[in-house]
């Protein structure tokens, strides 16, 4: 949308968006299952007393959960705000000179700059 508004509206259709968020959600879901497998075929397997909620997770399962649900999305964003930012500069570096005109013939306050 930043980068190319005027093609958004063609790529970008309600149906996609919808397609998009289902994956997303069995994708987490099947991963958060798989997870917690053994809790699963066995619940109360980890419970040493009453109303106690134990997952048990091995190391492999533990980094991969970390990588996958925190490093890969919060890389993702940073990515894509960074490239967005660039986009911005852009723009504005390219209407610097018609913003200069303009603040000739008008009074332009510095935030609306």
């Amino acid at each position: 949308a930043i980068c190319y508004p005027l093609h958004y509206f063609t790529k970008v259709k309600p149906k996609r968006i919808r397609v998009c968020v289902c994956l997303c959600w069995m994708f987490a879901a099947l991963f958060n299952s798989l997870l917690l497998k053994n809790n699963l075929q066995q619940p109360g397997r980890y419970n040493s007393c009453i109303g106690e909620c134990v997952i048990e997770m091995n190391y492999i399962a533990n980094v991969f959960d970390l990588i996958l649900s925190f490093f890969f999305p919060i890389t993702v964003t940073v990515i894509l705000y960074i490239r967005i930012f660039g986009v911005v500069v852009y723009q504005a570096r390219a209407m610097r000179p018609h913003i200069a005109v303009v603040t000739m013939k008008v009074a332009v306050k510095k935030s609306e700059m």
